[in-house]
C-alpha cells in the first residue's frame, strides 16, 4: 500500500509528536513540506479508503492509546512572503508548517506589529485559524486577512477571508463538519509597522506599568516571562496547555455565580453572553491547582493546565479531565469543554 510518489510510513508512534506525549501508533505517517505534497497524501488516502487527520506542532492534540488507524498528514511546510499594502501595512503569507513563535519572534525583528501577545505560544501557524488562538488581549482573528486551504473533497486549493472563516471564542469554520474536509496550506496575516500595544491585560501591566511606550520587544518579552511562569515547559512535561476553555454562559448565569462568588472574574464575550474565568473556578471554587491522580493533574502554577507525567496514557487524561468536568459542573452547573482536539 507505499505509495510511489509519496514517502509514507508504517506504524510510527504518535506520542513524541505531541506536547502531551501520550498515544499510540499512525497505522501510516507522511510528512507533507509543500501544498503539491499535501494532495498526494490526500489522494493516498483515498486509493487505499483510508481516513486522514492532519498533525501539526503536536500542541492541541490528544491522542488514542489504541494510535490512529489511518494515514496522519505531518505538515512541516516552511516560508513566508511579505507583501506591502501601503508604508504602513504589510500582508505576510506564512506556510501552515511554520512553527508559530519563531515566526512572531521574526515579525518583533521586522517591527511588524499584531501577534506580539501570542508569543510563546506552541504549535504550527496553521494551527491558529482553527482554534482563534488567543492569549491577552489578542486573537489571531484580529490579524487574520486570508486563510489559504486545500479542500479534500474537491481536491482543490481555495482562498477563505478572514469573514468566511467564521471565528469565534476558540473557534472557526475548521470546527465545523465543512471545514473539517479543509487542510489549512497558509495563512495570510494583516500586521501594521505603526505601534499598536495591546497591554490591558493585568499581568502584562505588572511588568510594563513604568514604560509610557513600551516597545514590541518589551511586551514579548514581559509575555514569555509570564508565560514561563505559568506554563511547564512542553519540553520537559507532557501537557497541551490550557486543556479547557473558558465558558460563554448567558449573562444572567455569569451574574449568579458571581453573586454566590464574589471575587470570580467574568468579562463580556457577545450581546448577552458572558466569558467565565474557568482557572478561577479550578482553583478557587473547586480547589483543584495542584491536584494529581496517579501520572495526570493540574499544574501546580495555572489550574487550566493539565500536565501528563512520564508513564501517563491517553485513558489516564480522558479520565482525569472528565472528573473535573464534573466537579466544575456539580460546583457551578457549568458544562465546560475541551480546547484539545482528540484522535
Amino acid at each position: 500500500m507505499i505509495s510511489p510518489t509519496l514517502a509514507v510510513a508504517q506504524n510510527v508512534p504518535l506520542a513524541p509528536l505531541t506536547t502531551l506525549r501520550v498515544g499510540g501508533l499512525a497505522t501510516y505517517y507522511a510528512i507533507v513540506s509543500n501544498h503539491n505534497e499535501v494532495a498526494k497524501a490526500v489522494r493516498f488516502a483515498k486509493q487505499n479508503a483510508l481516513p486522514f487527520c492532519v498533525l501539526g506542532g503536536g500542541s492541541n492534540m490528544l491522542v488514542s492509546d489504541d494510535g490512529y488507524s489511518g494515514l496522519v498528514i505531518h505538515v512541516q511546510s516552511q516560508g513566508y512572503v511579505v507583501q506591502e499594502l501601503s508604508t504602513t501595512v504589510r500582508e505576510i503569507t506564512v506556510q501552515a508548517g511554520e512553527m508559530l513563535d519563531s515566526f512572531i519572534g521574526q515579525t518583533v525583528k521586522e517591527g511588524w506589529w499584531g501577534l506580539e501577545n501570542l508569543s510563546h505560544i506552541p504549535g504550527t501557524v496553521g494551527a491558529t485559524p482553527v482554534q482563534n488562538v488567543g492569549a491577552y488581549g489578542v486573537e489571531v482573528a484580529d490579524v487574520i486577512s486570508t486563510v489559504q486551504v486545500y479542500d479534500t473533497v474537491t481536491e482543490k486549493e481555495i482562498v477563505l477571508s478572514a469573514s468566511e472563516c467564521y471565528f469565534g471564542y476558540r473557534d472557526s469554520i475548521f470546527k465545523s463538519e465543512v471545514g473539517r474536509s479543509y487542510i489549512i496550506l497558509s495563512v495570510t496575516f494583516r500586521l501594521s509597522t505603526e505601534a499598536c500595544p495591546r497591554v490591558d491585560y493585568a499581568d502584562v501591566q505588572k511588568i510594563i506599568s513604568s514604560h509610557d511606550a513600551p516597545t514590541q520587544s518589551m511586551i514579548r518579552e514581559a509575555i514569555i516571562s509570564i508565560r514561563s511562569n505559568k506554563f511547564p515547559d512542553w519540553n520537559q512535561i507532557g501537557t497541551a496547555g490550557s486543556f479547557f476553555k473558558n465558558p460563554i454562559v448567558p449573562e444572567a448565569v455569569a451574574l449568579a455565580l458571581q453573586k454566590k462568588y464574589p471575587e470570580l472574574p467574568i468579562y463580556v464575550a457577545q450581546s448577552g453572553y458572558m466569558k467565565v474565568v474557568l482557572g478561577y473556578i479550578l482553583d478557587k471554587i473547586c480547589h483543584l491547582k495542584g491536584v494529581q491522580v496517579g501520572h495526570v493533574g493540574l499544574y501546580h502554577a495555572q489550574a487550566l493546565v493539565l500536565v501528563a507525567e512520564f508513564g501517563a496514557t491517553a485513558t489516564e487524561v480522558k479520565v482525569f479531565a472528565d472528573g473535573v468536568k464534573e466537579k466544575v459542573f456539580a460546583h457551578t452547573n457549568i458544562l465546560i469543554e475541551r480546547e484539545v482536539t482528540e484522535i
